[in-house]
């Protein structure tokens, strides 16, 4: 039984100074960005791209926001108390609480976003419904600031990025950005560029004849990880060493995936493999980080065909979705094993997927003053509080507070 006067005497016997500055971070929504339906045949949206919001401690799915006169949705980032969504033709800055728009650009061709130190990244490329080619662009990576979503710089195509691209990754003020000119049949690249957002530098790394048309980019402590669309009907991995990443020289790996195609289909790294789909198949396939070896076994339920998927940060489970591209779709919570846990419903065909992860600090009492009701109770991975467990519980109530309790005992 948890009592509020007991809990502040285990606060005094473990020391006021460690716990109020202890830090605990928690999943407090899923943003997920659902992709929407056109008739291709009169151009119309038959269901217009939306955001939604999963609750973990409801369990409850609700769209949020429309985006009217935009086609599709792309990416969805969260940074500074909001989200930023990529829809078609604009970025929009979405907040977290009040999911009013804080913030909104147009920008023609907006692919995959990315957040650093105050501004937001984005890859750009289209398709030109008269030249049945790929939308020339004067730049192919732009970014705006974070707060305002002023324009704040680019990397012009003459000295940059100079095809249409998808994956952006930053890390450790490093940008990686997967270059495929994926908008021109035939035509396809395939090229990493690396673009130091401090110094300016800006250097390209081919992947070869059979890296061409990269869909998904993958940076860890040590190399860029790339599956590539080749030419729509066949697929390859590649892996990247780099300076930046604490090679000593820069090296390729590329390696085919033989007889089949992974198209725009799910892709993530846990721990040491690199999972990825394969259309038609049931279950992802896995490669070694390292090596890009295949493993003669899947990864996950092998009862559905993943489209996109992400990795919550706190609790290391993966957020899958599963779409047939025409009417209702869930998205499937999974253990980093690959074991199913539970899903929900979404929008027609879920895409991008972004955590809202917050942290609590310390023991505040005035949070127990008038608080509300409980909406729920979980606990710090997003799982809903059992009876008889043990350890950090955090109680959302009504009126907007989280509060958060050690349990000692049953």
């Amino acid at each position: 039984m948890r009592i509020f006067s007991f809990l502040i005497l285990a606060i005094a016997t473990f020391g006021v100074s460690s716990s109020m500055t202890a830090q605990d971070e928690y999943l407090n929504s899923v943003w997920v960005l659902n992709e929407g339906l056109q008739d291709w045949s009169t151009g119309e949206m038959v269901e217009l791209a939306s955001v939604g919001i999963y609750d973990p401690v409801s369990q409850m799915f609700t769209e949020v926001m429309e985006f009217e006169g935009s086609r599709f949705t792309t990416d969805i980032v969260v940074a500074e108390g909001a989200a930023f969504i990529g829809a078609d033709n604009k970025i929009v800055k979405m907040n977290l609480n009040t999911f009013e728009i804080e913030a909104e650009v147009l920008l023609q061709g907006v692919r995959q976003l990315a957040y650093f130190d105050g501004m937001i990244y984005v890859t750009r490329g289209d398709y030109d419904p008269v030249t049945f080619g790929s939308i020339a662009f004067d730049s192919y990576l732009v970014w705006f600031d974070a707060e305002t979503l002023a324009w704040a710089g680019e990397l012009p195509s003459e000295i940059g990025v100079g095809y249409a691209s998808e994956g952006i990754s930053i890390k450790e003020g490093v940008a990686y950005i997967a270059i495929n000119n994926g908008f021109e049949f035939g035509q396809e690249v395939g090229v990493v560029g690396v673009y130091d957002l401090t110094t300016g530098d800006y250097s390209e790394h081919d992947l070869g004849e059979d890296g061409k048309n990269p869909s998904h980019i993958k940076v860890t402590d040590q190399e860029v990880l790339l599956v590539n669309n080749m030419d729509f009907s066949s697929t390859s991995l590649s892996r990247v060493e780099l300076p930046s990443l604490g090679a000593v020289s820069a090296s390729v790996n590329t390696v085919v995936v033989g007889g089949v195609a992974a198209g725009c289909n799910a892709a993530a790294v846990l721990g040491d493999e690199l999972v990825f789909q394969i259309t038609n198949e049931l279950g992802l396939r896995k490669a070694s980080v390292s090596t890009l070896a295949p493993s003669t076994v899947t990864w996950g339920p092998a009862t559905d065909s993943y489209y996109r998927m992400a990795l919550n940060p706190v609790s290391g489970d993966v957020y899958a979705t599963v779409t047939n591209f025409f009417d209702a779709a869930e998205v499937q919570i999974i253990s980093a094993s690959g074991e199913y846990v539970s899903s929900f419903d979404a929008g027609t065909v879920p895409g991008g997927i972004a955590f809202d992860v917050r942290s609590v600090n310390g023991f505040e009492c005035d949070e127990l003053v008038n608080p509300g009701h409980v909406l729920g109770e979980f606990d710090v991975r997003g799982r809903v509080w059992s009876a008889g467990e043990r350890g950090l519980k955090l109680e959302k109530y009504s009126n907007g507070k989280t509060v958060k309790t050690i349990v000692l005992t049953d």
